[in-house]
């Protein structure tokens, strides 16, 4: 077959701990002093108006060339994200 990708095969998967259909993860950019172009992602609830407003749970890093991607959380997705708060993970400069 020309795309081996092209059928996949549901194998096991861990029950899912919160509801996470009604959120989206955004990219967004900072700008620092030296103009360097620094990403950061947003995950929040998708009617979630961002209007400083929201408590948001803030992780980070920047060390060794190494970013921090969003991924699955149960205890944000339930804890944090279900009641209304949104989370950054911004990628920082080492």
């Amino acid at each position: 077959a020309d795309d081996c990708c092209a059928v996949t095969e549901h194998i096991k998967a861990k029950p899912a701990m919160f509801d996470a259909s009604g959120l989206c993860v955004e990219q967004r950019f900072a700008t620092s002093a030296d103009g360097t172009r620094i990403p950061y992602f947003v995950i929040k609830q998708k009617d979630l108006a961002m209007d400083e407003s929201n408590p948001v749970l803030l992780d980070a890093y920047g060390g060794f060339e190494i970013s921090m991607l969003p991924g699955y959380s149960a205890g944000v997705g339930a804890g944090w994200l279900e009641r209304g708060g949104c989370k950054v993970v911004a990628n920082i400069r080492g």
